[in-house]
């Protein structure tokens, strides 16, 4: 069925939700259930079991806006797909080719746990191998320039901070230099000589002898 096919059929159940789907609505929810979730519906015998199933269904297909694909790789039923060190899993209801493939190439085996496969599944899984691989190189190469460009870009920093730590250490080299030779030489003190003091002597002795005179 169609996507507006699909909404129309559960438009008319509507009428039936509170007092209960008929055998018919059940076994088509069960279909729907299945085809969106891989899973069955919990409790076939409980009413409220099938009203939940229903708004999850009606829930999915006015998000999506289309019926659930059917992948070419189908696996047993109750089988789940996990891949390590990563919370998603995957079953019939949500895996996806990519998810298939790489299963399929971590290990060959890994085909026991599926229902039905591609004829071509084998070169197809060769074919998503060499595509990881050529990608894995393009990362790689990347990633290198990406390191190559951060080292040039780190090392060209450091030599501007090293010219500017140049640059300030000659400035202050020059102020000190200047500071001292324009320092103002100090002052020598002027000791008196030995023949100015006698000289000071010899004027007072003159001095107290014409006094002497004068009053004899």
């Amino acid at each position: 069925m169609t996507y507006e096919e699909t909404i129309q059929r559960l438009q008319e159940m509507e009428s039936r939700y509170n007092d209960g789907f008929s055998s018919l609505d059940r076994s088509y929810l069960d279909s729907l259930y299945f085809a969106f979730f891989g899973r069955e519906i919990t409790n076939k015998g409980c009413s409220d079991c099938y009203r939940d199933a229903y708004m999850e269904i009606l829930i999915k297909l006015k998000k999506t806006k289309e019926m659930p694909k059917k992948s070419e790789y189908v696996l047993k039923p109750g089988a789940i797909i996990t891949f390590f060190g990563e919370p998603k899993c995957y079953t019939n209801a949500n895996i996806t080719d990519e998810a298939a493939l790489r299963f399929l190439s971590q290990n060959p085996r890994n085909e026991s746990l599926f229902e039905a496969l591609p004829r071509d599944w084998e070169k197809r899984v060769e074919k998503f191998v060499a595509g990881n691989d050529a990608d894995s190189g393009k990362s790689e190469d990347s990633d290198k320039d990406t390191i190559i460009s951060e080292l040039r870009k780190e090392n060209e920093q450091l030599k501007q901070e090293l010219s500017a730590m140049k640059a300030g250490a000659k400035k202050s080299s020059k102020g000190k230099k200047k500071t001292v030779d324009d320092a103002p030489a100090p002052e020598s003190a002027v000791e008196p000589t030995a023949g100015s003091g006698q000289s000071e002597e010899a004027s007072d002795e003159v001095c107290i002898d014409d006094s002497e005179a004068t009053a004899e």
